[in-house]
């Protein structure tokens, strides 16, 4: 039955012990922060919704990189995450972020393309270059 009573455990909480010394919450898509990942934060220490999105949107690309088609779903499922901050010039903007609230759309694409351009100069990994590339084509081609 579904008016909320709590004599049901969660199926949230299987196999999450809060007594066992190091116990961690079980992740469904691996994407949780453990003991070994620090959340990114903003610096008033805030963590960056923004950024962990995106570092969870690398992470995938990464993980399909050999399959065009999945690239190209995966990029097409986050257009209007990927393109916010460039085509709506009223957003707010993360602290720390390369764009500055005075910004036309068209300057947000031309510091785009030159931060995303050292970042995959400063790649060293040719999977990171590929995935750095791949997001800077599918950002620049909707220009």
């Amino acid at each position: 039955d579904n008016n909320n009573n709590n004599n049901k455990p969660s199926q949230e909480f299987d196999g999450f012990n809060p007594f066992q010394p190091g116990a961690k919450m079980p992740t469904k898509s691996g994407f949780g922060i453990n003991s070994q990942t620090k959340p990114i934060t903003t610096p008033g220490g805030q963590i960056s919704p923004r950024q962990m999105r995106m570092k969870e949107l690398t992470g995938n690309l990464l993980n399909c990189l050999s399959n065009d088609d999945a690239v190209a779903e995966l990029l097409q499922s986050n257009e209007d995450f990927l393109l916010e901050q460039l085509n709506d010039v009223d957003v707010v903007l993360e602290p720390g972020s390369v764009y500055t609230p005075d910004m036309s759309r068209e300057e947000r694409f031309r510091v785009y393309e030159r931060v995303m351009g050292e970042r995959i100069g400063d790649a060293r990994a040719p999977a990171a270059k590929k995935a750095l590339g791949a997001l800077l084509d599918f950002v620049m081609e909707r220009e």
